[in-house]
């Protein structure tokens, strides 16, 4: 009885080793599964894309398409207006076309996607905008206003500016406004302003009826004000007795006027921001 006894708790102890043995490969195979799952969502890009056929060589993931002609091919051009987003190796929704070619890639036009970049146009920090450049389907940072690809979501800073690489970015082709005035001459600044409307004609629409409405408001106000100025002056000139009647009438003419350019106002605000 003595000897059972004892080996009943050997018996234990080594079920128990086996048992902690065999949680412990679990744990490391659920940790080498998490591990792999992340690598592949750190590739994948979020958002929707669609397969399209491309026309140019070596088209990889992360370079900049643009629209021409009927055709996506990678931009090779400065603020490239025609620039519609950037190609990626799988999306977390994807419109795969059922015809299979070479040159059939999926194309991203809105979403967080990677985008291959250089520092050619200086380093370029989170929240820079990017836009195209004259390497072959390489973005850069717009240090100018004009047509963008998106914003930056990371920092590249690399040691050789003409170097290549991959940075997240939140994709949506549009024309950006950047402030630089420091860094811009008076020709660019010229450049910029007579381009704006071309580049984005239904915002530059909106200014421009503001800035209208703002001035036609203002010319009323002011010549409105200035006639029953005069009028109530020469008014006070006749008749010195009724200055007081007269004073309150010039009040109540300023009052007018301002009121008409406050509506002016208020119109242009909403035409902004509407």
């Amino acid at each position: 009885m003595y000897t059972i006894f004892h080996k009943k708790p050997m018996v234990y102890t080594q079920s128990m080793r086996v048992g902690v043995g065999f949680y412990l490969v679990l744990i490391l195979i659920f940790m080498v599964l998490i591990t792999s799952t992340a690598s592949v969502h750190a590739e994948m890009a979020y958002g929707t894309s669609r397969s399209v056929e491309m026309v140019g060589q070596d088209i990889t993931p992360g370079m900049i398409i643009a629209y021409k002609d009927d055709t996506f091919l990678p931009s090779k051009e400065p603020f490239d207006t025609d620039i519609v987003g950037v190609v990626v190796e799988k999306s977390s929704l994807s419109l795969i076309n059922l015809v299979t070619s070479p040159e059939i890639k999926l194309l991203m036009e809105s979403g967080d996607a990677q985008v291959l970049v250089s520092a050619t146009n200086g380093p370029i920090k989170k929240g820079d905008y990017l836009t195209s450049s004259k390497i072959y389907g390489v973005g850069q940072k717009a240090d100018v206003s004009g047509f963008t690809i998106g914003k930056a979501l990371e920092d590249y800073n690399p040691t050789n500016p003409g170097a290549k690489g991959l940075i997240w970015a939140f994709i949506q082709p549009k024309t950006a406004y950047i402030n630089n005035s420091m860094r811009m001459n008076l020709l660019e600044s010229l450049r910029t302003g007579a381009l704006s409307p071309l580049l984005n004609p239904v915002e530059s629409l909106r200014y421009i009826l503001a800035a209208l409405i703002t001035g036609a408001t203002f010319v009323i106000g002011f010549s409105t004000f200035g006639r029953s100025s005069g009028r109530s002056i020469e008014a006070l000139g006749r008749n010195p007795l009724a200055s007081h009647t007269i004073k309150v009438a010039m009040v109540f003419n300023f009052i007018l006027a301002f009121g008409i350019m406050l509506v002016g106002l208020a119109l242009a605000y909403l035409i902004l921001v509407l």
